[in-house]
């Protein structure tokens, strides 16, 4: 049996925090992603009245259309779907959900999803964009 020295022992228990250290470091958010992500937040669109929320709807309904790669296969006055099942299809898939917000209403929600081994579009800017072009405030 090989015995382990002490020196070997204290070597390899010092690599474990760096390594610890390293590997929660990639996982950290860039300030760029984490503004974006904070913008989403913000801007959700919401609607009160039955007109209001109809206009958001339309809206968000011809933003899915226009962005996702996947026509339109499942939609109801609360949910748009418009992504893809298949495995082996590519692009961005977009669910756009009506979810109620107590009693003064409802937020305006979507949920992106790229579909690519390659490489995928900055989704949190798409999200940004959902939720200016449904608000009214797109640049």
């Amino acid at each position: 049996m090989k015995r382990i020295s002490l020196r070997n022992l204290r070597y390899h228990w010092a690599i474990l925090p760096t390594l610890a250290v390293l590997l929660l470091a990639s996982c950290a958010v860039s300030p760029e992603t984490q503004a974006r992500m904070d913008e989403y937040a913000r801007t959700i669109p919401s609607c009160s009245g039955d007109a209001e929320c109809e206009r958001k709807w339309a809206i968000a309904r011809t933003w899915t259309q226009q962005n996702s790669d996947f026509n339109i296969h499942g939609e109801s006055n609360t949910r748009i779907n418009a992504n893809s099942n298949i495995i082996s299809q590519s692009g961005i898939g977009v669910i756009v959900s009506r979810v109620a917000n107590g009693s003064d209403g409802f937020q305006i929600i979507a949920d992106l999803e790229c579909f690519s081994a390659y490489t995928c579009p900055e989704l949190w800017d798409l999200k940004v964009d959902f939720n200016q072009t449904v608000n009214g405030t797109s640049e």
